[in-house]
């Protein structure tokens, strides 16, 4: 168009319309384009948040230990994804040298403080040495059961230990000896109080010449007895920092807190084939005798979190890994129970 041409009325009138249309337009987009923005800032805020789906761990160092002792095992947690908020270091005013009994009730109070803190109905008590003993005084008669989910038990002298020259403490007088009062008690009518509600994890390890023997730290009816063995087995004070024993704890806490699905539910009806129960006398059928990972290549069992889960019954039967040897019975088509009566 020449430069000193003119627009006629109509001509200014329709492209003023254009104008103000594009105008609309463009403003239209930029609100779209903020609303993405805020919309992708909130989920990349939100994200972090996930972890925060754990259980608070509460970690207690054993007798004449400090907190720092077990700072390596909440670096450990906060870099697989637990949220720092979600962590906690204690122990007793005694560093658990006095009546364990006395240091039950010190952790009863900060079990409540970290509940109240975090806003969760439960907590994760990991415990080294001594400390095992008072978590489970707690949980068994200060009614610790309704507020802890998990019990992680390292090297806990829970049947007494050879190793009990430290005596000059009250709490080592009380777990210096298998045939203790404390222990007797502690020890009677069920080494894992409050389960299945509390779901309980030992760790040992064969080199440990403080706990020993090293299989004083099993319990029995725990969901997992959790040995390290061989030439890179960890000492007493190895295990509560080593990799793999710290990988299994993460394992276990991941499989306990988001339970297996595909548990037989129990109907009014007839039980179709298959999802029968097993009965307490275990039927007659097929033992087979392996270590979990061998279950699962075999087609017995299935990987659930890095445990190994019987098909059909789904029996918790530890770690998925090469050692050790699980007995499994199969009583129906693709069901399976553990057996321990299996030859």
């Amino acid at each position: 168009m020449p430069a000193n041409s003119r627009l006629s009325p109509t001509t200014g009138t329709r492209q003023g319309r254009r104008t103000r249309l594009l105008a609309a337009a463009s403003a239209a987009l930029a609100a779209v384009a903020v609303t993405a923005v805020a919309l992708t800032s909130g989920a990349a805020t939100a994200a972090p948040t996930a972890a925060a789906t754990h259980d608070p761990v509460i970690m207690i160092p054993g007798m004449t230990g400090t907190t720092i002792n077990m700072d390596p095992m909440k670096s450990n947690l906060q870099a697989n994804g637990w949220a720092a908020n979600r962590l906690f270091t204690w122990t007793d005013s005694s560093r658990m040298t006095q009546d364990l009994a006395v240091a039950a009730r010190e952790l009863g109070t900060k079990v409540d403080q970290v509940r109240a803190q975090t806003g969760a109905a439960k907590v994760v008590l990991a415990t080294w040495s001594a400390s095992t003993l008072a978590a489970r005084y707690y949980i068994k008669n200060l009614n610790g059961a309704d507020k802890v989910s998990q019990y992680i038990g390292y090297a806990g002298p829970q049947h007494g230990t050879n190793n009990n020259g430290c005596q000059v403490y009250v709490s080592c007088q009380q777990f210096g000896s298998a045939n203790s009062a404390f222990l007797r008690a502690l020890n009677s009518g069920t080494e894992v109080p409050g389960h299945p509600g509390v779901a309980y994890m030992t760790l040992r390890s064969t080199a440990d010449i403080n706990a020993t023997p090293y299989d004083t730290a099993k319990l029995a009816g725990a969901d997992e007895n959790y040995l390290r063995s061989g030439p890179g087995a960890p000492d007493h004070f190895g295990i509560i920092k080593e990799a793999t024993a710290l990988a299994a704890m993460r394992a276990f806490i991941i499989a306990h807190e988001n339970p297996p699905t595909g548990t037989p539910t129990p109907t009014t009806g007839t039980p179709t084939s298959g999802t029968t129960p097993p009965t307490t006398t275990p039927p007659a059928g097929a033992c087979f005798s392996s270590s979990n990972y061998a279950h699962v290549q075999a087609g017995r069992a299935h990987n659930n979190y890095g445990y190994a889960l019987a098909n059909g019954s789904n029996d918790n039967m530890g770690l998925n890994v090469v050692y050790g040897t699980t007995k499994l019975r199969q009583t129906d088509s693709d069901y399976y129970v553990i057996d321990t009566t299996c030859p």
